[in-house]
Formats: C-alpha cells, sequence, structure tokens
C-alpha cells in the first residue's frame, strides 16, 4: 500500500514539473519575440514616450534597431517601413499608415494596433507548427496562426484580405461571433457590426499599395506573393475568379479613359489600336 502511494506520489510530482516546464518554455518563448526595422524608405517616423519623457516624442532611428511596446509608427505619403520580428516573421507597413506596437511578451501576442492605413503581414510557423498572433483595428481583432494577410483601416471600416493560411476575424465590440476566412478570402468589419461573409477576391489587387524599392528584397516572404512574381503573373485570382471579369477598373492594366473608350475593345491576342497613347498606369 504504501509502495502504491508513493509511486502514485512521484507519478503527479514528474506530472506537475512537466506541466511546469512546459509553462516556463511558454513563457521564454514569448518573451524571446522582439521587433525591429528591417528596412525604411520616404517620410517616416516613430514616436515614443518613456519614464524620463512620458510625452510622444519622435526619435531617431536606423536599420536594425529594436523597436518596444508603445511605439508609433506614421508613414507619410511615399513612406514605408519593413518590420521584422525575430520569430521570422514580417509586416510592411505602407504609405500613409499609423500603428502602434504592443506588448509581445503577453499570450497570445498582439502585434500591433492599426490606427489607420494599410499592412501586409506574414506570419511564420514555428517548426510547421502554429504561432499565434493578433492583430488589432478600431473595429477588428484578427486571430492568425501562420498565414499571411493584408489589412485596411479607415476610419469606421476594417478590410481583411486573406492569400495564404486560415484566419478568424471580430468585431472588437462583439467578440464572440468570429468569421473564418480562408485563403483567396475577405471581409469587411463596420463599427459594432459582425464582420461580412467571406467573399473571394483578385489576388493581386492590393500589390501595388505594398511594392517597394529598397525594401522589396528584404521583404522577401510577402514579395513572393506581390504581382509581378512569376508565381502570380498568370493567376486571375482564386478559382475561376469571382464574378467575370471582376471590376470594370481593372480589365485594363493600361488604363485611362482613351484607351477604353470602345467598350468592345479588341480580342485578347488581336491587334492592339495604333495610336493610342500609353497611360501613366494604374494608381492603388
Amino acid at each position: 500500500m504504501v509502495t502504491k502511494t508513493l509511486l502514485f506520489i512521484g507519478l503527479f510530482c514528474v506530472g506537475v514539473l512537466s506541466l511546469g516546464n512546459r509553462s516556463i518554455n511558454s513563457i521564454l518563448a514569448q518573451e524571446l519575440v522582439s521587433a525591429r526595422v528591417l528596412s525604411s524608405e520616404g517620410q517616416v517616423e516613430i514616436r515614443r514616450s518613456s519614464d524620463s519623457q512620458p510625452q510622444i516624442q519622435k526619435i531617431a532611428y536606423k536599420v536594425n534597431d529594436e523597436l518596444r511596446t508603445g511605439d508609433t509608427i506614421i508613414t507619410g505619403r511615399s513612406g514605408r517601413l519593413v518590420l521584422g520580428l525575430s520569430d521570422g516573421s514580417q509586416a510592411m507597413i505602407a504609405p500613409q499608415t499609423t500603428v502602434v506596437i504592443k506588448d509581445l511578451s503577453q499570450s497570445p501576442r498582439t502585434l500591433f494596433n492599426v490606427i489607420r492605413g494599410k499592412t501586409r503581414i506574414h506570419i511564420e510557423k514555428l517548426g510547421g507548427q502554429p504561432n499565434p498572433y493578433r492583430v488589432n483595428t478600431p473595429t477588428a481583432v484578427i486571430a492568425v496562426r501562420g498565414t499571411m494577410f493584408d489589412v485596411l483601416v479607415e476610419e469606421k471600416e476594417t478590410q481583411v484580405f486573406l492569400h495564404e493560411g486560415e484566419v478568424a476575424v471580430t468585431n472588437l465590440a462583439l467578440p464572440n461571433q468570429p468569421v473564418i476566412l480562408s485563403a483567396g478570402q475577405m471581409t469587411k468589419i463596420l463599427i459594432e457590426r459582425l464582420p461580412n461573409l467571406p467573399i473571394p477576391f483578385k489576388i493581386g489587387s492590393n500589390d501595388g499599395t505594398f511594392k517597394a524599392g529598397r525594401s522589396e528584397g528584404l521583404f522577401q516572404k510577402i514579395g513572393r506573393a506581390v504581382g509581378g512574381s512569376n508565381p502570380d503573373a498568370g493567376r486571375g485570382g482564386p478559382p475561376s475568379g469571382g464574378p467575370a471579369g471582376g471590376p470594370a477598373g481593372n480589365a485594363s492594366p493600361n488604363g485611362g479613359a482613351k484607351p477604353n473608350a470602345d467598350p468592345g475593345g479588341p480580342p485578347p491576342n488581336g491587334p492592339k489600336p495604333n495610336g493610342a497613347p500609353k497611360g501613366p498606369g494604374k494608381k492603388l
């Protein structure tokens, strides 16, 4: 009887120690994640407060500088910043965007709050296993486990576009009613309304926003999905691409009113009209 009791106590202690080690490892893993500047171009500001200077102020920074909880990144009309995490995840912050870095030691981690503007985020899996993160906006919470997606934020509206993996999207005010997105789907979230049902979107429709000159080489994980790379050059979007031809504004890559004046237009492989001025290209 005594032997069985001692054996039970021994097994119990081993179990507790095992759980304790897992918890410690989990905590250490959370603490090891940090964020730093991989690349920056154009008009970009980082603002920070401190114990000695509670009022938020613009700081000087350089590539590879580590960011802190509460740092605010603000990009101007031509500004872009590539943010890198120590677990291999990356985020590109597009022009005219404001984000606030959150506490990456918490579980689940919240990467940042997107106050306004556009970001493209790639969350790297860890050893093939899910790597949970959250991204917040004024109207939404986006929960991810290793995926790539775009977040577009206006004053009272958030749009989420999923390129790969799976994400759960909830309204900030209605956290218990998520909408699940699969690759090739998007949703829209308005204030105090459930997220719209998922609908397909044209792959590459946001790529122009996230192209960057000097940054693109560093932003390799997300750069593979950006339009202009070979894998995406011939794709029209999700299977059968949604409505035929998509929106009229996307029908001609050269844009411009004059080339599109003839609604019929030449056949896709037919001769092009002579003398038509070449458009300046679609602006996103």
